[in-house]
């Protein structure tokens, strides 16, 4: 059953964006936990100029788009998305236009990803909530059709069944170190929030059989039924082309929402300790999501019994920070 699955996996449209084998490293947090089995898997690692997790979501849903004959690409996010400053330099690459629907208010000072958008030379349009990108997305589309052109839009964070086999794609690469390291993860924590990073992990455990896995989403902003839903609209679509090969149901999720605290970009009192014990090992969070997760993983490990093994996945995203 599960073959024939992975050999339907194996066919989606891919474009090869980066090398993506990125390394499992242990991780030493010795002055909060007394775990010996901590790792980290750096997606902080990709490409060149922070590429982040994101990369790997979107060498599916460019490749959709280009099999659709598509020579613009319209997404969304935040002024300060790594989502979208990613999809910006990915379409420059290669050659398609590239326009962003950000909320909030046009910064002063260029700084971080948005400074890197300016200098793509990208187009911005600017929208005052998250609630409005989505039918400015389509005004744009309908724009860009009308004037001739061919818009594709993937959605927040490539956050669909478009998008999401990227990270069925990294539990696949996750197996194969883990043979190479001789060991299997009891656990995975990561940052949670449009929800496709969390699919594609929930589908490729199943896919691949890494069955004992347990994965543990830690909310950076949305509620537990807003990220189950996210989850789920990538996941049923996608298990459809693969022929159903098994259900996932919101039940089977685990999604923690609490260290959100104030919302979404905004540091809390763990977060901030989260980020200080990391840089004492040389690794740098971001405050919008990677050190909210790693807040969660700190509490987390006060629970989890010795001798387990314990994988946080960085995903990426420090522009924003500078």
């Amino acid at each position: 059953m599960n073959l024939s699955a992975i050999e339907k996996f194996d066919n989606l449209p891919r474009i090869s964006l980066s090398n993506l084998n990125t390394p499992i490293e242990l991780l030493s947090l010795s002055e909060v936990s007394p775990h010996d089995r901590l790792y980290i898997k750096r997606d902080d690692f990709i490409g060149s100029l922070v590429w982040g997790n994101k990369l790997r979501k979107l060498e599916y849903s460019i490749a959709d788009a280009l099999a659709m004959g598509a020579d613009t690409i319209i997404t969304c996010g935040a002024v300060q998305s790594n989502h979208a400053r990613i999809t910006a330099q990915v379409c420059k690459r290669l050659g398609l236009q590239c326009i962003l629907v950000q909320n909030g208010e046009k910064p002063k000072v260029p700084s971080g990803n948005h400074k890197i958008n300016l200098l793509l030379n990208t187009r911005i349009v600017y929208v005052a909530s998250p609630q409005q990108r989505a039918a400015k997305m389509l005004e744009v589309f309908d724009e860009v059709k009308s004037g001739g052109g061919r818009p594709f839009i993937i959605p927040l964070g490539a956050s669909n069944a478009a998008g999401c086999p990227g990270f069925v794609n990294a539990m696949r690469e996750l197996k194969q170190q883990q043979q190479e390291l001789g060991i299997e993860f009891d656990y995975i924590f990561h940052a949670t929030s449009s929800g496709g990073t969390q699919a594609g992990m929930e589908v490729g455990k199943r896919l691949f059989g890494l069955n004992k896995l347990q994965i543990i989403g830690i909310s950076v902003d949305n509620s537990v039924e807003q990220i189950t839903d996210s989850v789920l609209q990538c996941t049923n679509p996608l298990l459809e082309k693969l022929g159903h090969p098994f259900r996932i149901e919101g039940n089977e999720l685990n999604t923690d929402i609490n260290f959100i605290g104030e919302g979404y970009g905004i540091s809390t009192q763990e977060s901030t300790l989260s980020m200080t014990a990391f840089l004492r090992q040389g690794v740098m969070l971001d405050k919008t999501y990677t050190a909210k997760a790693a807040a969660g993983l700190m509490h987390y490990l006060r629970d989890i019994p010795r001798g387990k093994n314990i994988l946080f996945w960085h995903t990426g995203g420090l522009l924003a920070e500078l």
